[in-house]
């Protein structure tokens, strides 16, 4: 699990205003490496990285829910 929260990490530094659904996530965010990775094991490290306030989770209207870095702190 934590090698697929770095390499969902990894791909937020790559591209820092990216925002999916796990599902996404699972299928677009992580390499070749990861292929073979379950949505349910994506699920678990966002969770993770949720819990890390490294990720933010955020509920549309219609349910689907989406991850992305959380916002900049103000100083």
């Amino acid at each position: 699990m934590e090698a697929v929260a770095v390499a969902i990490l990894d791909h937020l530094q790559a591209h820092p205003l990216a925002a999916d659904s796990a599902d996404g996530v699972a299928r677009w965010w992580l390499g070749p490496a990861h292929s073979n990775v379950t949505v349910e094991q994506v699920e678990r490290a966002l969770n993770l990285l949720v819990s890390r306030r490294a990720l933010r989770r955020l509920r549309l209207t219609d349910g689907t829910v989406l991850y992305s870095q959380p916002p900049p702190t103000r100083q």
